[in-house]
């Protein structure tokens, strides 16, 4: 932990000092030099190589372009003009150039790597992950291709990868009434861009009854700013979870590392409905986070209760979390078979993911809810996560 803080000390030195220092030059000999002369191609190459070290895509990608007018399949013009687009941010136009450098040099290392690097910067982590592989065969002795394999498998399973989620709990009551317990899967798969569909399948025993419930979803962001979703689940003859209900949710990312979410639910039960409303505020600071949710509950025939959630959420690798969240207000609960009432709650949870590797992770979660007079309950839960 010293040496990461140590490390993180020198990184942000480093970073203030180059926002401070002076802008390097390309090499003014040779800017004088080539001025004079435009027609020196070995001057000009290595003008362009002072530029780019200097931090001059654009300089740098204009000698390049030059050059490669004198001679189009020079294999060092051309790796030179796709560094200089990445430089710039310009993957994809830097893609024909690294192909047709392989194309003539297919021995040259560093085209190859550089296409690798083009290509998941474009977008296109299919196609740099065949190219890797082909590296490996190429490059045999090389380790980068392998590293970058691994690499890529990694973004994919964070990033464009199915999620299967089981999981199972058991809830100790006071009062001397029989125990709760639950059994889940849901499975998480990536869709068209950036939607994603959710299904699962919960069996929830309770006062020594049991009901099975289906769900399905769809999430889905706009932009970089905007997130919706929305959702459903059913439940054959229940005697415990509703007989139908649906969801709506909709994010906003706002300045300063804050986001805002609304959620509508509409839940029949056998004897009554219950709508649900709730905004949860959330800001973010570094690998923290911390939210407080308002919900109102409003069953039918009763007037709107409100209750309050607070959390507090450490992040770190992998997309693994530790949260403690407490709650406390009004809620409409189950409270016995075919009976949903409004109680004051109070809770404390403790939860979190803990993920060995981007493939497989561990849930858990220990917690007290106090459900008014009724009763007390301890809840333990343990899950397993799966990338794929």
């Amino acid at each position: 932990m010293m040496r990461g803080a140590r490390a993180g000390v020198i990184g942000l030195l480093l970073a203030m000092a180059l926002q401070t220092a002076p802008a390097a030059a390309c090499d003014p000999a040779l800017e004088a030099t080539v001025a004079a002369q435009p027609e020196l191609s070995d001057e000009r190459d290595a003008l362009a190589r002072s530029c780019s070290r200097a931090g001059r895509a654009a300089e740098a990608l204009a000698h390049y372009e030059v050059l490669l007018r004198v001679d189009r399949d020079n294999p060092d013009w051309l790796l030179g003009q796709s560094q200089a687009l990445l430089a710039l941010g310009r993957a994809r136009e830097a893609l024909p150039s690294l192909e047709r450098g392989r194309a003539v040099a297919p021995a040259y290392e560093d085209i190859w790597r550089a296409n690798v690097t083009a290509l998941e910067a474009a977008g296109e982590p299919e196609r740099a992950m065949a190219l890797a592989t082909e590296a490996g065969r190429a490059f045999p002795a090389a380790t980068w291709p392998h590293e970058r394999q691994a690499a890529l498998e990694r973004a994919r399973l964070l990033e464009r990868g199915s999620r299967l989620s089981l999981g199972a709990s058991y809830e100790n009551l006071s009062s001397g009434r029989p125990s709760w317990k639950a059994v889940t899967a849901q499975l998480e798969r990536p869709l068209a861009g950036t939607r994603r569909l959710l299904a699962g399948l919960n069996l929830e025993e309770r006062f020594d009854t049991q009901d099975e419930q289906l769900s399905v979803g769809i999430v889905d962001r706009i932009g970089r700013n905007w997130s919706w979703g929305v959702g459903a689940d059913a439940t054959h003859d229940p005697e415990i979870l509703p007989d139908w209900s649906v969801v709506a949710e909709l994010g906003r990312m706002l300045p300063g590392s804050r986001s805002i979410g609304l959620r509508a639910r509409h839940a029949e039960y056998e004897t009554v409905d219950v709508d649900s409303l709730a905004v949860t505020v959330e800001q973010y600071a570094e690998r923290f986070r911390i939210a407080y949710t308002l919900t109102g509950t409003k069953p039918t025939g009763i007037d709107w209760g409100f209750g309050h959630g607070l959390r507090v959420a450490h992040d770190y690798e992998y997309g693994s979390h530790v949260t403690l969240a407490f709650a406390y207000g009004e809620e409409a609960e189950t409270v016995a078979p075919g009976v949903v009432q409004v109680t004051d709650v109070r809770a404390a949870v403790l939860h979190g993911v803990h993920w060995q590797s981007p493939a497989w992770g561990l849930a858990w979660e220990v917690g007290w809810h106090e459900q008014g007079d009724l009763y007390d309950r301890i809840r333990f839960r343990l899950g397993l996560e799966h990338r794929f």
